[in-house]
């Protein structure tokens, strides 16, 4: 899966023909909110234009790349993370290219409870052809950072549900 031009889709997207079908549905804060959050432009953009295709329940490539884009914005938003999953589930996208994607956005906060939760869905879609890059991913991730306790519980997960046993004993020498 190639999201190359999610960086695009949001600033001015709305003002693209791409998007030209598509009226953006802005955030309602309620009548007289406290204190407005003051977004910035792009960031506005993009998730008045997800809520827009999530309210139609739009699956399509240009909805997973906008999915991609609000995720670069805001990695914690569970909600655009559970519609990339419909979206990614409608489309037959090829699963490796999400786990390159999951990989992106943990360069950027590996610590991320939803990347995890999204991973763990893709490596359970992929089934043990995925146990390999998931306990290298997470190898990584522990030569970084070796109380990372997401990595860990993906790896015991990784492990109980996929396989790869064989050469845990290994690693955990290695590490001592």
């Amino acid at each position: 899966m190639d999201d190359s031009d999610g960086e695009e889709v949001a600033g001015q997207a709305h003002r693209r023909a791409e998007w030209s079908d598509v009226t953006p549905l802005p955030q309602n804060d309620g009548p007289s909110p406290v204190v407005p959050i003051a977004y910035k432009d792009d960031f506005t953009e993009t998730m008045d234009l997800f809520r827009a295709v999530f309210h139609a329940q739009e699956r399509s490539p240009r909805a997973l790349s906008l999915t991609s884009h609000a995720i670069s914005l805001n990695p914690g938003n569970y909600t655009v993370w559970q519609f990339r999953r419909v979206i990614l589930e409608a489309l037959n996208v090829d699963l490796l290219g999400e786990l390159d994607f999951t990989q992106s956005v943990s360069n950027g906060n590996s610590k991320n409870y939803q990347l995890w939760h999204h991973r763990r869905w893709v490596a359970e879609k992929l089934g043990a052809s995925s146990t390999s890059k998931e306990l290298e991913f997470t190898k990584k991730i522990l030569s970084l950072d070796a109380k990372h306790y997401h990595a860990w519980s993906h790896r015991q997960w990784v492990l109980q549900s996929l396989g790869g046993w064989e050469d845990e004993l290994n690693y955990c020498d290695d590490l001592l």
